[in-house]
């Protein structure tokens, strides 16, 4: 009966901007295209974020995932392989 009271409204609006926000983040930060091959949504009374997750565009190898706050499109954390990380700009 309370489920419909933890959907989160304009999910697919979220998820676009989410990835185009992930996709910034990645190219500003490790000079790195990434691909987005799946979301999950956090439950909503715990935090408002997303979790994206999928590869490096040249390495389908190379798994990244970033949460972002999908009230503010704010980049809470990013779990980068050890090759990005000697990419990351200061």
């Amino acid at each position: 009966m309370l489920g419909g009271c933890n959907t989160i409204p304009n999910q697919g609006k979220i998820i676009e901007e989410a990835i185009q926000v992930g996709q910034n983040y990645f190219i500003d930060e490790y000079s790195t295209e990434v691909e987005f091959t799946d979301h999950k949504f956090m439950p909503k009374d715990l935090s408002h974020n997303i979790s994206l997750s999928g590869h490096v565009k040249e390495n389908k190898d190379t798994e990244i995932t970033i949460l972002i706050n999908y009230d503010t499109f704010k980049v809470q954390n990013a779990i980068v392989p050890k090759e990005l990380l000697n990419k990351k700009k200061n």
